[in-house]
C-alpha cells in the first residue's frame, strides 16, 4: 500500500488509498481516540473506535507514514499528528462524564438555564415540549463522545429545546444551523447568539417545503427532535440527509417518544428503507418540562447514514405530520373548585401548559387540574 501524500489532507487521503467501507470517519475516530486516550493499544483502540482490530491496526500504520502517529508502547500522537487533530480536525477532550451524568455546576448549565426561562410557552400544534436545559447538555455531551460534536458542522432541526445554543456554548463546532418554523424560538436563539457570541445561523422555514439550496450537502451531523409520527420522522429525516454533505458514515441523532409496538415497528421501518440504521437507543433519555402523556421523557437515537442512504421525501409535503392533525383530540380537565375546563384545537386553551399559565378561568388556579375524559375529534 502507498503512503498518502502529506501535501493534502491525511484523514481524506488514507481513507481513500484504504477504500475504507466507513470512509475518513473511520480514520478520524482512531486519531481522535489516540488524542482522547493519550497512549492507547491497538485493542483498546479498536474497541473505542468501534472497528475491527486488523482495519484499526492498518489505519494506524498508515498514520504512521503520514507522520501523525508513533508507537511508545502504544499508539500516540506526534508533536504535528496532535496539532492536527486539535487545529484541524477541532478534536476537544471533551466531557469525561457517563451517558446520563452531568456536572450540575457547570458555568455551561446556568448560562442555558437562564435562556431556556425566557422560551416562549410550547406550542402543542407543533408538538412542542420543552426540554429541561440539563436534557440540552446531556446531549450535546453525548454527541461529544460519539465524535460529532468538535470541529463538526451541526445542523438542528427544530429546536424548542436551545439544544443548538448548549452546542454554541461548548464552543467546539465548526458551525452551527438551525430551521426552525416558530419565529419566536428562532429570536430567542439569534438573541443568545448574537449575545454570548455562539455563531449560530438561524433560517426560518417550514420543513414541509424542500430545504433552501443554503442548506443543501452543507453539514456533517444533524439533530432532532422531530413531530410525534411516522409521517414527521420521515419529512425531518428526509430534509435533513439532503443538508448532509456526501460521506461514506454520517451520524444522525433523533429524540422519540416511546409508541405502540405496531408504530414503533413502522418508525423503524421509515429508518431502514431511508438506507440507515439505528446504532444505538438510550430509553428515557431526555426529559421535559411538558409532555406529561410520555411521563415527560422520550428515547435518544443516533442512526447510522450509509452509502444507500437517501430521501424518501423531496418536494413539497402536504400530508399532516403533527399529532394534532393526525390524531385531533379535546381534553376536559377539572379545576379543584369543580369545574370543567376544556383544552385542544380551537379551544380557549390549546394544552395543559397554557391553561396551568394563564388559570382557571373560573377560579384562576393556576395547579390542581384533573384530567377528566379525551374525546376524538
Amino acid at each position: 500500500m502507498n503512503s498518502p501524500r502529506n501535501d493534502g489532507d491525511p484523514v481524506k487521503e488514507i481513507a481513500g488509498v484504504m477504500r475504507l467501507k466507513e470512509g475518513e470517519e473511520a480514520v478520524r475516530r482512531v486519531l481522535t481516540q489516540i488524542f482522547r486516550a493519550g497512549k492507547i493499544g491497538t485493542k483498546d483502540l479498536a474497541k473505542a473506535a468501534r472497528l475491527p482490530i486488523p482495519v484499526t491496526a492498518a489505519i494506524r500504520r498508515e498514520l504512521e507514514k503520514a507522520g501523525l502517529v508513533a508507537r511508545r508502547g502504544g499508539a500516540i500522537l506526534t508533536e504535528k499528528g496532535s496539532e492536527y487533530v486539535t487545529q484541524t480536525l477541532g478534536v476537544t477532550l471533551g466531557s469525561q462524564e457517563t451517558e446520563t451524568e452531568i456536572d450540575q455546576d457547570l458555568e455551561v448549565l446556568e448560562n442555558l438555564r437562564k435562556y431556556s426561562l425566557k422560551r416562549p410557552p410550547a406550542s402543542p400544534e407543533l408538538d412542542q415540549a420543552h426540554a429541561t436545559p440539563e436534557t440540552a447538555l446531556k446531549r450535546v455531551q453525548y454527541m461529544q463522545r460519539r465524535g460529532d460534536l468538535d470541529g463538526r458542522r451541526l445542523l438542528f432541526l427544530g429546536d424548542d429545546d436551545l439544544t443548538s445554543v448548549a452546542a454554541g456554548f461548548l464552543g467546539t463546532p465548526r458551525e452551527i444551523g438551525v430551521i426552525d418554523v416558530d419565529e419566536r424560538l428562532l429570536e430567542l436563539i439569534g438573541e443568545a447568539s448574537k449575545t454570548e457570541g455562539l455563531g449560530i445561523e438561524c433560517v426560518h422555514h417550514d420543513l414541509r417545503d424542500p430545504l433552501p439550496e443554503s442548506m443543501l450537502g452543507r453539514f456533517d451531523v444533524f439533530f432532532t427532535d422531530p413531530p410525534y409520527t411516522v409521517n414527521g420522522v420521515k419529512l425531518f429525516l428526509s430534509r435533513g440527509l439532503q443538508a448532509l454533505r456526501p460521506r461514506k458514515v454520517s451520524n444522525i441523532y433523533v429524540a422519540y417518544a416511546d409508541k405502540p409496538p405496531l408504530e414503533m415497528l413502522e418508525l423503524h421501518r421509515a429508518i431502514t428503507d431511508m438506507g440507515m440504521y439505528i446504532s444505538e437507543l438510550t430509553p428515557g433519555f431526555n426529559t421535559y418540562e411538558g409532555a406529561e402523556i410520555f411521563a415527560n421523557t422520550t428515547s435518544q437515537m443516533r442512526l447510522t447514514v450509509t452509502a444507500r442512504s437517501k430521501p424518501t421525501i423531496t418536494g413539497t409535503y402536504s400530508s399532516h405530520i403533527y399529532t394534532g392533525e393526525a390524531q385531533p383530540r379535546m381534553r376536559v380537565y377539572r379545576c379543584k373548585c369543580g369545574a370543567d375546563v376544556l383544552v385542544g384545537p380551537k379551544q380557549r386553551f390549546s394544552s395543559i401548559n397554557e391553561l396551568k399559565t394563564i388559570g382557571c378561568p373560573h377560579c384562576g388556579a393556576r395547579a390542581g387540574f384533573t384530567l377528566k375524559k379525551r374525546v376524538n375529534l
